[in-house]
């Protein structure tokens, strides 16, 4: 069972250079970091590195915020 943070993900605030696990698509889960934070119409979307790619993600995709 896991333990789920007090916080959700999409309450949390999200700034460059922060640590994030995410959820990328059918269960592939990468340790990434936060390049640029986005504001679209439909809410916040984040730029992410993890390797050499990067991503635009939703908030939902967020597992958990890392310490840094």
């Amino acid at each position: 069972m896991v333990k789920k943070a007090s916080k959700e993900p999409h309450d949390l605030e999200f700034k460059v250079g922060d640590r994030v696990k995410v959820n990328m698509h059918r269960g592939r889960i990468v340790e990434a970091e936060v390049k640029a934070v986005v504001e679209k119409t439909h809410g916040v979307r984040l730029q992410v590195s993890f390797g050499n790619e990067t991503a635009l993600i939703y908030l939902w995709q967020v597992i958990e915020k890392m310490r840094s």
